[in-house]
């Protein structure tokens, strides 16, 4: 019987732009004079988040890879500006999210029956800000700040069940990341929905697909 709901939080309840943080950066580059190859920038830009978030050994907040992310580039292209203080503004836009419409009347109905639960990539500080400013209310909240370690290590969604004395067949992840709300999960045995909002389609593995949140009321109501 199912018992958690848990969700992930950006992308999934909180609206983002794709790709804006590395197009502020790339902003920055070419106001003082550099010439950037978006398209290589975009795909580094990705891969040295996964390499911080997937591969190291010791564990690194998403400000700090965002300020040594943001410092190689300015190094590269020689910028002379402050890595840390364009991090600060990349993570104040995000503060400013939005939650998409029906996120908080979707949550509100399934409080009525399971616990739900946010796990989210993200730091603390950001994640309770957001929901703050959005008045999202849930059980619990867990970040990677708070875990220590980031989706899609299987320890993040262990972790969550060792806390909540829960077995995987009892809890459901939504998001909509495939490897980090679908693959992830999926891989310790926990059902999977996944939110594919543009329709793009495809079979990863999951439970259930929906369009929006409110589709997932049909599936477990």
């Amino acid at each position: 019987m199912m018992k958690a709901i848990i969700f992930d939080a950006f992308g999934t309840l909180f609206q983002v732009t794709n790709g804006g943080s590395a197009r502020s950066i790339i902003r920055i580059i070419t106001d003082c004079g550099g010439v950037v190859d978006e398209k290589a920038f975009m795909e580094e830009w990705k891969w040295y988040y996964k390499k911080h978030t997937r591969e190291d050994s010791v564990f690194k907040t998403e400000h700090d890879i965002f300020i040594a992310r943001i410092q190689m580039f300015f190094d590269r292209y020689g910028i002379k500006k402050c890595a840390e203080k364009a991090a600060d503004a990349l993570l104040a836009d995000a503060l400013e999210r939005k939650t998409y419409p029906e996120a908080k009347a979707v949550i509100e109905e399934l409080k009525k029956k399971y616990m739900v639960f946010i796990g989210s990539n993200t730091d603390n500080a950001v994640l309770d800000s957001v929901m703050h400013k959005n008045d999202i209310i849930v059980h619990k909240v867990y970040t990677s700040e708070d875990l220590r370690c980031y989706k899609p290590n299987p320890a993040y969604y262990l972790n969550i069940l060792k806390r909540n004395d829960l077995m995987p067949e009892e809890v459901l992840f939504v998001g909509d990341s495939i490897t980090d709300d679908i693959l992830g999960p999926k891989s310790i045995g926990i059902k999977t929905a996944w939110i594919d909002r543009n329709g793009v389609g495809g079979e990863y593995g999951q439970d259930y697909t929906i369009t929006d949140l409110s589709g997932l009321l049909t599936e477990v109501l």
